[in-house]
Parts: structure tokens; C-alpha cells; sequence
């Protein structure tokens, strides 16, 4: 057996990693590897052997999901835990075996069993277990089981030895599955093996070290820089030590990072090469360890009754001499048509067929040669990666803090106003400028000033030349106070379209920030005043140093000791639309007070009023015969309840001659009002109409003079 020692670690951001092993083997080996129960199917997707210097890896066996049970139930043998020799010899009755005996010759022969032999001693009747052996020569010969060397002479009993004991191996650790890389070769090799397992994801964590006391604390800024041991390098990109320095030459604020690594393995990380990388590549879990068996149909066996045999008619013509006639004709499909449609259909099937069996060697020649290996090329895309440069060593189950990084680079303390961070006093930030040259993973950050600490922050992921504003403290020296003003503004536009009058004019909002600062130096301000509504446009006079996605951020002085004040003012248009064919009088009055409307429009909306009186009275006048109408089929109903009361004298045959006419006369002035309010309805629309005409030509917009 070969050891196989860890020799590379890559851990990931998404929870996998990247392990690879390397040892020497010599001539035929084996390699056992022992993962989680957890870890086989990533293993079984991942795994990598190679054997290098000509060597071949003919296989890898793996232990089996079967119970332990049931895997040793498919043997004959129990060895128990007491008297594990004497347990097992009698389950190996009729072996072949071969037995020397202490200062004796070799006997070889078949076990009979154990045998126990009394003898008195001056402690007691002493029992002595005694081997019996069938020999060779038909002899049956019996041998102290603990003076004698014994050995098995049937391979299947051996074989089946071997795999109860390293079965009951195996079961000691429940969660533990061992794979064994069988390796085939000529002298002294290397093999490699690489897979990919779970792992905790390494965690980022950052110490920002501000103003000159560093220097001090380190020595040089210079030295600290360039002296780091942990060189973190981005693919195939690397950046020279900048010493410190801005190119002004004043000293610059240093960033210091950690990886947390943790080793949840049962195995020592000694002397690795540790890469972390960051990125999201696709990662995900699939069982191949578990087997997997696919439901197959049942297919029953048809069973008939017997036939009488046929009567076989006499054939006319072979039809494989007619295929034979036409195979070299490929439009004689009619030609079989006049003897069958069976034979047409079969004709080219069985051109088909011979023209397979004459091209058949060709077309396995070429088959050999079409078979191409197809390669992926593998693009990195956004991930990056901390190569450390010295060997890590991390035991099993323990963490390590890992450095991965020491550089200077540009920033300075500034102080952010957010109202919806703090309402009263702004954040202390480090405004940092990403000129390290690498992508920096997102993570916690320690900030050191003047040697002492002063506060914690989130740094996000940071690519090169990115910026952010990191804020680690209250600057509890500096209060805010806003004050919001909100106020409608006159009309300032007025359009007539579409038979509307559509007013416009500004709402503003103006916030006034007053800053008291209770510091002894001037300090650098940011204030972000939020975009809540698209609709809302920024006129302040001072244009916002940058836009983000909810802020307008501006930079302002902030002077010590003192009180200053900074104005934010926004405009949103708003409108209030009338209806023109409803329009009041007294509103219009009141447009043409305030000067919205030209001469022409003016006159359209006089003439649209008078229009509206028209409707008006024919309005009226149909009202009118309406309820004349009512009025009559009233009367009506009355006259006719008193006809059906009246009887056949005299008196009453007059009266109800008398209500007869007036039912006649009250009928004639019915139909004159049917007419009339036909007539009326009539003119009301030609009238809605002129007016509808009149205000849908209208299409005025002006400004209004302030």
C-alpha cells in the first residue's frame, strides 16, 4: 500500500474543494483513500488518477451501500470476538490445509475439527484444544492447536477470509467508505490523484491601518509593504510593491487580509499549497453512489391453440430473382406494382439491404476513422484567486488564519450623511480606492487610526480601481439637522387639446441640511439625498458629485467649529385638467383673469357657452312635454277607472259619452307631443353636436407669463 499525502488545496467561495494528493509508487500498488459517506458522490464525479512515468491505473473499487449484514451474510464464516481461532477452524471443515507442527515436518491434509484433550494437573483438570487433520495418506492426526503453524491451503477459503476481515474493518467507522486505486506499472512512479469534496467556504476579513502612527508601529511603511510574506497574486496578474506611497509622496493608509481556512477533515493539511478562490462557478450535488435500477416491462408469453397447417399454392416466379431482375433499376418500383403492392414496397427495402452488405466493410473502416475527441476550452471569467506562496499547514478539525494580503492603497477618512442610516449625526468612512491591483473579496474590516481602534465596517467585493465608501464610526462632533419645505408653484403652462384645458405647475421640494461641527480641522463631507420618486428632478445649483441607484451623493467642505448650511432643491410637475364641454363659468372667468388664454380661444369657449344655453333650453322644453305627457296618461288611468264604474242609465250614458271625448281629445294632444319631443331631440344633438366640433378643434399651449 502507498501513501498518498494531501499536497494542494483550493477552496472556493461556493462550497466546494479542490484537493489534490501525490505520492511514489513501485511496480503493481494499491492506494486506499477513506472519504464520508457524503463525499462518495462527489468523489465518483470528480476523481482524477494519474499515473505518471508510463504507469496505468487499472481500476478503483469502492466499498458497497450494502449493510454489513447482509454483505457477510453471502459468506459461510463468523469468527466471534472470544476464541476467534477456535471459533472459526470448525467452519472450515473439509479445507485443505498444511500443518507444522513446532520442531516437526509439514503435514498437509483436510480439517476434521477441534478436539479437546482433559489432562490433570496439580490446579485441576486442564482442557487443551486440539486441531484433527485428515491427512494425505488417509491418516487421522491430531495436533496442539498452539503449537503449530497452520496454513490454508483452499484460495476461495482465503479469498473469503480476506473480505470478512476487511469488511469488519471497514464497518468500525460507520461513516467512513474506502476506495483502493489499483496502479500498474514498471519501478518507482509518481501518481496523482485530484478530486472535488464539500468544504467550507474561507471567509475574507480585513485590518485598515490609517494615518502615520503605523509607520511607527511597523518600522517602515516601505519595509511593511514590501517585506509582506503573504503575496496574493490575481490570475495572471501581479502588481509591483508601490511602497506606500501616493504619488504625491504622502504616506498612504494600508490594507491588511486574512483568509479563514477551516479544516473539517479527518485528515492534516502538512505543508500544502493553499489557492482560494472567489466566484460563482456552477457547483451541484448528484448521488452516483447509490445504485439505481430502472423497472423493466413484463412481457407475458402468448400462448395459442393449435393450426391447421396451410395449403402452399404453386409459385409462378422466384421473387428474389424478380429483386435480383430489377436491384439495378431504382425507379422499378412500378414494375413490381402489376404483381403485388407487398413486392413494390419490398423492392427497394431489399435494394437497401444489399447495398448494406456490400459497403459493409467500407463503412466499418470508416467508422474507426470518424470517431474524434472533443475538447472544451475552459474560460476564468470573473473568478480570481490568492495563491499562497509559502506551504500551509492546517491539522485536522482546527481553523487557520491565512494572510493574503498587505498593500497600500488610496483613500482618507471623509463623513457620510445618510438620514436613513442616522438621523442625527453623519458616518465616519474610509473612501477607499481600490490601487492594490487585486479583487478584493467581499468581508469584515478592522480600522486601526493612530494606533488604537475605531471601528468596524463591511467591505463589499471590490475589483480594481473600484471605490466605495466604507463607514466604520459615528462622528458623534458633527450634528445634522434637515428641514424640508414643500410647496406648490404657480401655473406655468396651459394646453387646450382634445377637448380638455390641462393646467401645468411645479411642486418643490426644497431640504435644507444645517451642519454643526464641533471639530478642530476641516473635514470632508459626503451627503446623500435620496431619489425616492423618478418623477422628482434635482435643480439645486450644486450638481451632485456622483448618482448612485437611490442617492444623489454631494461633496461638500465642512468647516471646524462652525455652522453651515446646504440646500437640496427638487421640481415635479403636476397638471389638473377641465373638461370643456362642463366647464364652469366662474372657472373661466378665472382663466381669463389670469391670462391662459389667447383671443381665439377665448372667443371658441364664448361661442362653446352659448351652444351649452341652446342645449340648455331644448333641455328644457323636452322636460316640459315629458311631464305634460305624465300629466295626461294620469288623467287618463282616472277616466278610465271611472268608465268601468258606470252603469246603463241615462245620467251615466251621458257622462261616459263625456269622458269618450275627452280620451279622443287627450290622445290627439299625444301625438302632437310625440311629434314635438322628436323634434326637440332632434335639434339637442345637431346643438351637442356644433358644440363637440367647436371644442375638439381647439389645440392651444402657451406659457404663462410669470
Amino acid at each position: 500500500m502507498a501513501d498518498l499525502p494531501i499536497r494542494r488545496v483550493v477552496l472556493y467561495k461556493h462550497g466546494v474543494g479542490y484537493f489534490e494528493r501525490e505520492g511514489l509508487v513501485s511496480g503493481d500498488s494499491a492506494v486506499s483513500l477513506a472519504f464520508k459517506q457524503r463525499e462518495v458522490s462527489d468523489v465518483l464525479k470528480s476523481l482524477t488518477v494519474i499515473d505518471r512515468d508510463g504507469g496505468t491505473v487499472s481500476a478503483v473499487s469502492y466499498d458497497s451501500t450494502t449493510p454489513i449484514e447482509q454483505l457477510l451474510a453471502e459468506i459461510a464464516l463468523n469468527i466471534p470476538d472470544s476464541g476467534s481461532l477456535t471459533g472459526l477452524l470448525p467452519q472450515l471443515k473439509g479445507a485443505r490445509a498444511a500443518i507444522t507442527p513446532t520442531g516437526g515436518s509439514t503435514v498437509q491434509g483436510m480439517i476434521l475439527g477441534i478436539d479437546t484433550q482433559q489432562t490433570n494437573t496439580d490446579a485441576g483438570i486442564q482442557e487443551t484444544p486440539r486441531l484433527s487433520l485428515l491427512t494425505d495418506n488417509a491418516d487421522v492426526r491430531s495436533f496442539d492447536l498452539f503449537d503449530i503453524e497452520l496454513t490454508l491451503l483452499d484460495e476461495g477459503i482465503k479469498r473469503d477470509l480476506d473480505f470478512y476481515l476487511r469488511t469488519q474493518l471497514a464497518s468500525k467507522k460507520k461513516d467512513a467508505r474506502t476506495f483502493t486505486l489499483f496502479a500498474q506499472g514498471d519501478g518507482e512512479r509518481t501518481l496523482e490523484v485530484s478530486y472535488v469534496l464539500e468544504a467550507p467556504v474561507w471567509k475574507a476579513t480585513y485590518r485598515i491601518l490609517l494615518d502615520d502612527e503605523v509607520t511607527e508601529a511597523s518600522g517602515s511603511r516601505e519595509g511593511a509593504v514590501q517585506s509582506a510574506s503573504a503575496n496574493a497574486k490575481e490570475l495572471s496578474q501581479e502588481q509591483p510593491p508601490d511602497g506606500g506611497r501616493s504619488p504625491s509622496g504622502a504616506p498612504q493608509p494600508l490594507i491588511q487580509g486574512w483568509a479563514v481556512v477551516d479544516n473539517t477533515s479527518d485528515e492534516d493539511w502538512i505543508d500544502v499549497r493553499l489557492t482560494l478562490v472567489a466566484g460563482l462557478p456552477v457547483s451541484f450535488v448528484h448521488d452516483l453512489y447509490t445504485p439505481r435500477f430502472i423497472r423493466r416491462p413484463v412481457v407475458e408469453v402468448r400462448e395459442t391453440t393449435g393450426v391447421l397447417p396451410p395449403m402452399a399454392e404453386a409459385g409462378i416466379e422466384s421473387v428474389e430473382s424478380m429483386l435480383m431482375e430489377f436491384d439495378d433499376d431504382a425507379n422499378d418500383q412500378a414494375k413490381f406494382a402489376r404483381y403485388s403492392p407487398a413486392m413494390a414496397a419490398a423492392a427497394p427495402m431489399r435494394r437497401k439491404t444489399m447495398s448494406s452488405d456490400r459497403g459493409e466493410q467500407n463503412s466499418r473502416a470508416s467508422a474507426v476513422s470518424s470517431v474524434q475527441a472533443q475538447t472544451r476550452e475552459r474560460q476564468v471569467g470573473d473568478l480570481f484567486e490568492y495563491q499562497i506562496e509559502k506551504p500551509v499547514t492546517v491539522k485536522r478539525n482546527q481553523s487557520a488564519l491565512v494572510p493574503i494580503l498587505l498593500k497600500a492603497f488610496a483613500g482618507r477618512s471623509v463623513l457620510l450623511y445618510q438620514k436613513a442610516a442616522r438621523v442625527e449625526n453623519p458616518i465616519r468612512c474610509v473612501e477607499f480606492e481600490n490601487t492594490t491591483g487585486l479583487t478584493l473579496e467581499g468581508g469584515p474590516v478592522t480600522v486601526l487610526e493612530q494606533g488604537s481602534y475605531v471601528g468596524e465596517a463591511m467591505l463589499d467585493t471590490l475589483k480594481p480601481k473600484d471605490q466605495r465608501l466604507v463607514g466604520y464610526a459615528v462622528e458623534l462632533a458633527v450634528r445634522v439637522l434637515d428641514n424640508i419645505d414643500s410647496h406648490t408653484d404657480r401655473v406655468s403652462r396651459v394646453t387646450v387639446r382634445q377637448g380638455y384645458l390641462k393646467t401645468h405647475y411645479a411642486q418643490i421640494r426644497k431640504t435644507t441640511y444645517t451642519f454643526t461641527s464641533k471639530a478642530d480641522k476641516e473635514q470632508t463631507l459626503y451627503l446623500d439625498h435620496p431619489r425616492d420618486d423618478s418623477n422628482w428632478r434635482l435643480v439645486s445649483k450644486d450638481a451632485p458629485h456622483e448618482t448612485t441607484e437611490n442617492y444623489w451623493r454631494f461633496k461638500l467642505p465642512l468647516p471646524p467649529n462652525g455652522v453651515s448650511r446646504f440646500a437640496v432643491e427638487q421640481h415635479q410637475t403636476q397638471s389638473q385638467s377641465f373638461n370643456l364641454s362642463e366647464l364652469h363659468h366662474v372657472h373661466f372667468e378665472s382663466f381669463l383673469s389670469s391670462k391662459y388664454l389667447d383671443k381665439k380661444t377665448e372667443a371658441a369657449l364664448r361661442e362653446s357657452f352659448k351652444e351649452r344655453s341652446s342645449i340648455a333650453e331644448i333641455d328644457r322644453k323636452i322636460a316640459e312635454v315629458q311631464n305634460e305627457r305624465n300629466q295626461i296618461h294620469a288623467e287618463q288611468k282616472r277616466i278610465r277607472e271611472n268608465l268601468g264604474s258606470l252603469g246603463e242609465r241615462a245620467s251615466e250614458k251621458e257622462l261616459r259619452e263625456r269622458f269618450v271625448r275627452t280620451l279622443g281629445q287627450q290622445e290627439d294632444r299625444l301625438e302632437s307631443i310625440l311629434a314635438e319631443e322628436k323634434q326637440l331631440k332632434v335639434d339637442r344633438n345637431a346643438a351637442q353636436e356644433r358644440l363637440q366640433n367647436l371644442i375638439i378643434r381647439l389645440d392651444y399651449e402657451a406659457e404663462v407669463p410669470g
